[in-house]
C-alpha cells in the first residue's frame, strides 16, 4: 500500500502528496487510508466541508504560534501513526 505524507501550509490546510512538497510543512506519514482516517477524524473541518486544517492554525495571531500549534498537533498525532523507518543508505 502506497504510503503518504500529510502536508500542512501557513494557513493550516492539509494536503496529502506521496512525496515531500517544498513550502509545505510535514504533519505526518502513513499507509494512506490509515494517514487519511487519522488526519480525517482528528484535523478541524473547514466551513466547506472538504478542507481539512490542523487545530489552532488558522485561528493564530501570528506564524509563531502557527508554527507552534502545528508541532503540538504534528506531536499529538504521531503515536497514532506507525513509525517511519529509516532506510539504510548505501555508501
Amino acid at each position: 500500500m502506497a504510503r503518504l505524507y500529510a502536508l500542512a501550509d501557513r494557513h493550516g490546510r492539509i494536503s496529502f502528496s506521496p512525496r515531500l512538497v517544498e513550502g509545505l510543512l510535514p504533519v505526518g506519514r502513513d499507509s494512506e487510508r490509515r494517514l487519511r482516517a487519522e488526519i480525517e477524524v482528528t484535523a478541524r473541518h473547514a466551513y466547506d466541508g472538504k478542507t481539512l486544517l490542523v487545530p489552532g492554525v488558522p485561528e493564530a495571531p501570528d506564524a509563531d504560534a502557527a508554527l507552534d500549534a502545528l508541532i503540538a498537533y504534528r506531536d499529538w498525532i504521531a503515536p497514532r501513526l506507525r513509525p517511519v523507518r529509516r532506510e539504510a543508505r548505501s555508501s
